[in-house]
């Protein structure tokens, strides 16, 4: 809206040039008047004008004295002086102070509307400037992120030349990063793990959440960092802290602290997992590629080991189930007979395996799994017969699927859930569990007279003898020595109806060669001695 002032202390006059003119024609929306200096600067203040009209001489405040006032409090819109005095001296003071016209009274409508588009198109001109003055420092401001990041990525990713040097120092100055140049720097980096798992079903939804993390961690640095420091986000979507290490500045122990709690925030706001890499030594600008080297390996270094130290002593790790994960054979007998149970049980010691394997980067261990898996997957088929052709024929689909996850904790997770699928395949398919526990069974009826022994057993149905005591637990709910006694009483109690036979003979025939210690499992089981339960049943000679 076009606002327009006149001031004027001759009441006919001023009224004349409120009332009688085609304002609207001009572009004016709207006309206030002053009769007075005083007044119209208290009108001013209150509703700035775009355009002001204004008498030279006016009482307690001239015209001149009032365009200085007004310019004093930085107005900047149009002035046309009204004047019934053609003194040179009056034009000469007004063109000083900046007013557009000076008009002599009377005036004429149409030199009055010539001067009035004037001071109108100077003020559009004025304001257009002004408008792309703004926008042009807006747009600078905002892209003022922008080139600070294009910048750091540069120092960060690429080694630093000499030739660059001046440059780069002027690039510095010109984004308010010269403290950069004057204090030791650290780095720390800041990843998301497993991201390629987060991105895969939802871009736009991981986009907001490295955008989210990069807010909060912006928080956290402003409360917890008194130098100076710059945080951006790298090309492969790690966020990077670059801070001064000047008197007031964290020391290398409260760096870690600081990376610590960051990470532990960003896993209670957002619900994520975050791992971070520091080099400990101090670094200047054109060190900072070889700072940002030393803590990528730390942090990749930690996403393979995690919590393990690079001197922990593994001799105290289970022999049998460091073997069991290290053996093909054995691993394919968790997956035949083991439950979920078991083979999260012997996964528990997968860190461990993984330390044997000498691995130090997340496309190691990516590699080293999938070689594993591999191995046992075809020694699973080799040996059952297991028909699963997707990891076969299309062994890549299983190698992209290990790239989602690059830390030790998410492949471990991974690589279990692969052996839970394969062992549930492997059962549909053939039903191992079943089948062995009933050839047992079988067995065990047939031979229950000789001397068996859980090796026995486990040897004719082909399984170690542990395995075959946990299926035998799970299918009969009694262990093997338990169901080889329970047979072998049964047969005794049915053998004790034949008169002919005598006690201790019936003992040999059911497996036992001392007569006391089968009367003993006997009245264990019925809750009476052999010739008791002879005699109850009436079995008697006569």
């Amino acid at each position: 809206m076009v606002r327009v002032l006149v001031v004027d202390d001759e009441k006919e006059i001023r009224k004349g040039l409120v009332t009688q003119l085609p304002w609207k024609e001009w572009g004016v929306d709207e006309v206030v008047d002053a009769d007075d200096g005083d007044t119209a600067l208290e009108l001013a203040k209150r509703y700035p004008p775009d355009l002001i009209l204004t008498d030279i001489r006016m009482p307690r405040m001239s015209g001149l004295q009032f365009i200085e006032e007004l310019i004093s409090n930085r107005y900047t819109g149009g002035l046309i002086v009204i004047s019934g005095y053609d003194e040179f001296h009056y034009a000469r003071e007004a063109m000083k102070l900046g007013v557009s016209d000076y008009l002599l009274k009377p005036i004429s409508k149409s030199e009055l509307a010539d001067a009035v588009a004037v001071s109108l198109l100077r003020l559009r001109e004025q304001n257009a400037e002004e408008r792309s003055r703004s926008l042009l420092q807006e747009s600078y401001l905002q892209a003022i992120p922008r080139m600070r990041e294009e910048l750091l990525r540069e120092l960060t990713e690429q080694p630093f030349r000499d030739s660059h040097s001046h440059r780069i120092e002027q690039k510095l100055r010109q984004l308010n990063l010269e403290w950069m140049m004057d204090v030791p720097l650290r780095l720390i980096i800041f990843r998301v793990d497993s991201l390629k798992a987060l991105s895969k079903d939802s871009p736009h939804e991981t986009e907001e959440l490295l955008l989210g993390m990069g807010r909060l961690l912006e928080e956290l640095f402003a409360v917890r960092l008194s130098c100076g420091h710059v945080l951006f986000r790298s090309r492969n979507d790690d966020w990077i802290l670059v801070l001064g290490d000047g008197d007031d500045a964290e020391s290398a122990e409260s760096l870690a602290e600081l990376s610590e709690a960051a990470c532990e925030e960003i896993k209670e706001r957002l619900r994520i997992r975050i791992n971070r890499g520091y080099a400990v030594r101090q670094a200047s600008v054109p060190e900072l590629f070889e700072l940002h080297r030393k803590a990528t390996s730390y942090l990749e270094y930690y996403k393979v080991h995690g919590s393990l130290k690079g001197d922990e002593d593994l001799s105290g790790m289970n022999d049998r189930a460091e073997n069991q994960l290290a053996n093909a054979k054995d691993l394919v007998e968790l997956l035949k007979y083991g439950s979920h149970q078991d083979i999260r049980d012997a996964m528990s010691f997968f860190p461990r395996l993984v330390k044997t394997w000498n691995v130090h980067h997340p496309k190691d261990l990516q590699q080293r799994i999938f070689e594993w898996l591999l191995e046992l997957f075809r020694t699973v088929q080799k040996t059952t017969g297991w028909k699963e052709p997707s990891w076969e024929k299309n062994p890549i689909v299983l190698w992209e699927h290990l790239e989602h996850f690059d830390t030790l904790e998410s492949l471990w997770k991974e690589t279990t859930n692969q052996l839970l699928a394969a062992a549930d395949n492997i059962r549909v398919q053939s039903g191992f569990r079943s089948q062995i526990v009933h050839e047992a069974q079988r067995f065990i009826l047939r031979q229950y007279q000789d001397n068996l022994t859980l090796q026995t057993v486990a040897d004719h149905v082909h399984v170690t003898p542990v395995w075959l005591s946990k299926l035998f637990k799970k299918e009969t709910e009694m262990n093997f020595l338990e169901y080889l006694t329970d047979v072998r009483m049964t047969k005794a109690a049915e053998l004790l109806v034949d008169l002919n036979l005598k006690i201790y003979q019936i003992s040999f025939m059911t497996g036992y060669q001392d007569p006391v210690h089968f009367s003993k499992l006997f009245k264990k089981k019925f809750g009476c001695t052999p010739q008791e339960y002879r005699n109850s049943r009436g079995c008697q000679h006569e």
